[in-house]
């Protein structure tokens, strides 16, 4: 059993506390028929094929870290050739394994009761969980998701930016060496209707921390002169709070669009403009030239959360805030680093933009 119960919950009323304990029991019980299903399909499959492995993968969220991650596939299976590999992960981000052609299956995280009971007792043949210990919360009673292997490679949430990307992370955390592959993103026959004949920019701007996020004021002026002086279309994508902007050659399709929607409209731009962010992970598996504004985050002075094509200059340009973070910045210092960007990054003629 978990710790018996939050400072927060302590300090609840009696109804209150009833209610939490009421939606606490019955995450536990939804928790343990999910749990359950996974033992006996898994050990099923095990009696059924005892030669194979079988292989699962927990990292349940979030956007940017599970497509950050894909490499991780390829490398289990060329160290595992007979690997049936299964990945456990929360609906929203589903869609983002869905089609994978080395995935052998999903499973739904009902909720975190899931993973911790697969971390402490697992019926894979290997398993590997790519969270970070003491990050993941349940809200009801006190729980956490813990990750010894992460605790003994001494990776932690103060100190995992320190030397490693986030694919140097879970290749570390997987017992493999593929921290310098690009991940791949695989949309299948998913479709959306390009707005601007297929001619336009993406441009992501909402974090959930605001200190990774640029100014709205800022995003606006540089609407304006990206389309005055390069006569470009700009297209926002996001999931809620989108940019207020009257240009005409710019369009928020912010909380109108499915995850793999945003995919294909990402993998169908001629350039991406945005911050540390989960679409930013998107538009590099797709190899597309950026300029990424970027400053400190926590303790993290300077990092690197890409592998693959961002970290080539030739395609994107990570700008660091060299003094503080990324809401910090002001028009004046991205418009000229993004200018020189333009200028350097070879292969955007091929976009008709005009430089």
């Amino acid at each position: 059993m978990p710790k018996l119960f939050s400072t927060t919950f302590l300090h609840l009323s009696l109804r209150q506390q009833l209610s939490a304990l009421f939606r606490a029991r019955m995450s536990l019980l939804r928790a343990m028929i999910s749990y359950s299903g996974i033992c006996v399909k898994i050990l099923a499959l095990r009696i059924l094929h005892p030669k194979k492995t079988y292989i699962g993968v927990l990292l349940a969220q979030h956007l940017g870290d599970i497509v950050a991650a894909e490499p991780i596939i390829g490398g289990l299976h060329e160290k595992y050739p007979d690997a049936e590999i299964f990945w456990i992960v929360r609906k929203p981000f589903a869609d983002l394994l869905i089609n994978h052609p080395q995935i052998s299956g999903l499973f739904i995280e009902e909720n975190l009761f899931v993973s911790i009971w697969l971390t402490k007792l697992s019926p894979f043949t290997r398993f590997y969980n790519l969270h970070l210990g003491d990050i993941r919360f349940e809200s009801n009673l006190y729980s956490v998701l813990e990750n010894p292997t992460a605790a003994e490679l001494h990776i932690t949430k103060e100190s995992y930016y320190n030397n490693l990307s986030l694919l140097g992370i879970f290749s570390a955390l997987s017992d493999l060496k593929v921290a310098d592959r690009a991940p791949k993103l695989y949309v299948g026959d998913t479709q959306y209707p390009l707005p601007f004949g297929g001619n336009y920019w993406i441009m992501h701007r909402k974090s959930t921390d605001i200190a990774r996020e640029w100014k709205d004021e800022h995003w606006i002026q540089l609407i304006d002169y990206l389309t005055q002086e390069h006569g470009v279309n700009i297209v926002e994508i996001g999931t809620d709070s989108p940019l207020t902007c009257s240009n005409s050659q710019f369009l928020s399709l912010v909380g109108q669009t499915s995850i793999l929607e945003t995919a294909v409209l990402i993998r169908s731009a001629g350039f991406f403009l945005g911050i540390d962010s989960g679409p930013t992970h998107m538009a590099n598996a797709f190899e597309i030239p950026a300029f990424i504004i970027c400053g400190q985050f926590v303790n993290f002075k300077r990092y690197m959360s890409y592998s693959g094509a961002y970290t080539n200059k030739n395609i994107a340009n990570i700008y660091f805030n060299p003094s503080g973070s990324a809401h910090e910045l002001s028009y004046l210092d991205v418009l000229e680093p993004l200018q020189n960007t333009l200028k350097e990054i070879k292969n955007l003629s091929n976009y008709g933009i005009i430089i």
